[in-house]
């Protein structure tokens, strides 16, 4: 059987600048639109835009991810041009209420588990055979 194990790589912050949620991924810029916060805060799945994007098309952009709120409730997922990212909701909460200037963000990323062996095609076009 096939496993993975998913890690967290710290990789930016996600702050508030006037009221819409900027995530800072090393250099790209997105943005939360501000009258998504509130919908995301009541956990409803909410677009994400590149700023340079929102800029250069006078505000009307096209979606390059989604936001929400895990299962959980602890956490917002971030899913970002097929990149999965996430920040404590506590921390996001906290930048909202002014109690904290950014919200830590790490990037999920799905290693094999150590020790297993690696899936490859098996003649014939099968999958799923160890080597």
């Amino acid at each position: 059987m096939h496993h993975n194990i998913t890690t967290f790589e710290h990789i930016g912050s996600v702050k508030n600048a006037e009221g819409v949620l900027r995530i800072d991924i090393k250099t790209r810029q997105c943005v939360i639109a501000k009258g998504d916060v509130q919908r995301l805060i009541e956990k409803w799945p909410v677009s994400i835009y590149d700023i340079a994007e929102v800029i250069s098309t006078c505000g009307q952009p096209e979606a390059i991810g989604q936001a929400w709120i895990s299962r959980s409730g602890k956490a917002v997922l971030f899913r970002i041009n097929g990149f999965s990212y996430v920040s404590p909701l506590s921390q996001v909460r906290g930048i909202l209420s002014g109690d904290k200037k950014y919200a830590h963000l790490a990037m999920m990323v799905e290693q094999p588990e150590p020790g297993c062996p690696a899936v490859v095609a098996a003649p014939g076009g099968v999958t799923g055979v160890p080597a």
